[in-house]
């Protein structure tokens, strides 16, 4: 930014306006992507995939916004780590992420921390060790909107739809049927390897399967 406050007013506004455009067109012209751009009827086109395309490519991002490139990294690292459906190394997570909150106000000491940046970098830890041995990652929306699709073709084929009760009630057991625990352990799983492609740092601070399975067998003993 031409100016280091955390809100532009009066002529910084104008300042902030072009700054913002320019942004946009450069990563429009150099990544292909729409960023904060308002759509007709619904919400922005800031989405999951933008982000995942924005971090993942964060020396490009870095250079577009002149924003730091470690911060990012450090950033993409978080993301991927509380995202990865694996359990993880609370400590060493609970580290990463202080130090990156310090870096971030060493960095930028006039640009207050918004409040979802602090409760992740913060309580991030904490909240990922309320939930025990369960992964966070794997409460996300992700799992609900994939299934989208599987909902409005139930729906339509396999409900009675003479009374929405009904149409209901069939829609939730077609779900409980598909999401049985037998069901689920005899479909075809997918390489851990090719399904989470982490970067290295990210990996250090997850515990992947099989250090998860150990783990929870020592604590049984």
């Amino acid at each position: 930014m031409d100016f280091k406050l955390w809100s532009a007013r009066g002529l910084n506004k104008e300042l902030k306006a072009a700054k913002k455009q320019l942004i946009q067109q450069k990563f429009k012209q150099q990544m292909g992507l729409l960023v904060d751009v308002v759509k007709q009827g619904f919400g922005t086109t800031n989405d999951g995939n933008t982000a995942r395309r924005f971090f993942r490519e964060y020396e490009k991002s870095a250079e577009i916004t002149n924003l730091d490139q470690n911060l990012l990294k450090r950033f993409a690292d978080i993301l991927q780590v509380i995202s990865s459906g694996c359990a993880i190394k609370i400590e060493k997570f609970r580290i990463y992420c202080r130090q990156t909150a310090e870096f971030m106000v060493h960095l930028y000491p006039w640009f207050y921390m918004p409040a979802s940046v602090h409760k992740l970098l913060v309580h991030g830890a904490d909240i990922c060790n309320y939930f025990g041995l369960l992964p966070i990652g794997i409460l996300s929306e992700e799992a609900g909107e994939a299934r989208n699709k599987d909902f409005r073709r139930v729906r339509e084929f396999q409900t009675r739809k003479f009374n929405r009760v009904k149409t209901n009630e069939d829609l939730l057991h077609n779900f409980l049927i598909s999401s049985d625990p037998y069901l689920s352990h005899i479909r075809p799983k997918y390489s851990y390897a090719k399904k989470l492609n982490l970067i290295p740092e990210a990996i250090e601070l997850l515990l992947l399967p099989e250090e998860a399975t150990e783990a929870i067998e020592t604590d049984l003993q």
